[in-house]
Order: structure tokens, then sequence, then C-alpha cells
């Protein structure tokens, strides 16, 4: 999710939003430690995974709820728009699939998903934490602008497979909601492809910036 360059409004902005970013990253930090661990001393037994990671979960990432109002009242240039579906679909898969049928929890797709998930906001929120400062390492640059080809993919598919997993679940429920979470995942089809392309797209203008840079 794009959090944007920093605003202009001054040092208690920049101040309050290096804290949200040390503490957004230090939360999944948490799930992806969490998560790992649990695996490695359960021998790779994932499905006890969910019962560790949630309470994390569900704090750190409804607070990205904050993400869109700090895009709305400018303190980010990340567009409003474009910030809300991307917070509005990690919510959906927390609280509209797996709040909603927590049985889904044990299976592999969870923690994969939770790997993807983790890697990618504590690149994400280390990056804006340290570009706050001024000076953003070269291996947070590198790990922004490539680790997306694997996490990106797998993050998809695990989010699909979670949504899979809780139809039957769902259609016991009300089958309007089955319904509903299948339309929902149709989305996906059309928008995984337009926005990783758009991924490659500003890793492509990074590195053409980098080369740039070099030739100087």
């Amino acid at each position: 999710m794009p959090q944007g360059k920093q605003s202009s409004g001054g040092g208690l902005i920049n101040a309050y939003l290096l804290a949200y970013n040390v503490a957004s990253f230090f939360g999944w930090f948490m799930i992806l430690f969490t998560t790992v661990s649990c695996l490695i001393n359960n021998n790779g037994d994932y499905t006890k995974v969910h019962s560790l990671v949630w309470p994390w979960l569900q704090v750190v990432q409804t607070t990205a709820i904050m993400e869109v109002i700090h895009s709305l009242v400018g303190f980010v240039r990340a567009p409003v728009t474009t910030t809300a579906m991307q917070v509005a679909s990690r919510l959906f898969l927390v609280w509209g699939v797996n709040y909603m049928f927590p049985a889904i929890g044990t299976h592999v797709s969870f923690s994969t998903m939770m790997i993807a998930w983790s890697i990618a906001e504590c690149v994400r929120y280390s990056y804006y934490a340290t570009n706050l400062q001024g000076s953003v390492p070269g291996f947070l640059n590198w790990a922004r602008y490539n680790l997306f080809y694997v996490l990106y993919p797998m993050g998809v598919g695990s989010e699909l497979t979670m949504v899979y997993q809780s139809l039957p679940y769902a259609q016991a429920w009300n089958p309007l909601y089955f319904y509903f979470l299948i339309g929902t995942s149709l989305v996906y089809l059309p928008g995984f492809p337009v926005l990783f392309l758009h991924m490659v797209s500003q890793r492509r203008k990074y590195m053409k910036s980098i080369k740039e840079k070099k030739s100087q």
C-alpha cells in the first residue's frame, strides 16, 4: 500500500509519521517473527500460526486505516482512492474472511499470506521511516523494487486461497455472503495484472534513475 512522500507540513507532522511508521514496522515484524518461529518450533506445523498471530494482526492491519486519513488530510502525497482500496482489501481478508470464519486459519495459505504481507510491510514501513530521516539504505531500495516479484503473487495467491477455503462456511451461513465472496474474488482477475505491471513500471523508472545518477 503506497503511503507516498512525506508532507511538507512541518516537523510535528514528520515526527508523527516517523512514529507511525516505526510502530507499524514493529507490529509487522512481530507478525513475521511469530509466524516463522511457530513454523520452526513446530516442525512446519502451520495449523498453530493463526492463534498466535491473530491478536497482532487485528491491531496492526486495522490501524492501517490511518493511512487513508494521512492521504485525505495531506500528510502524505498518496492518492486517497488507491490507498483506501488497498486498505479495504486487506481489511476484507482480516475481518470479512478470517474473522468471520476462523476455522480457515489452520490452512497453510494463512501462514503464506502472513509471510508475504509482513515482509512487504516491514520493507515498506522501514523505507518510509528512513526516508523521513533523509537517507534510505541501499538494501531497502533494492528490497522495495525487487521483492514484489515474489511477494505480490504469493500474497494474492494466498488471499484467493483463503477466500476459497471460506466459501463452504459462507454458503452454510448466508448464501448472499457466499456470492459476495465470489464476486469480490473475481475483482482480483483484472486487478492483479494491472497492479503488478504498474509495480514493474515503477521499478524500471527507479532503475533508470539509478543508471542516470551513475553516469553523471
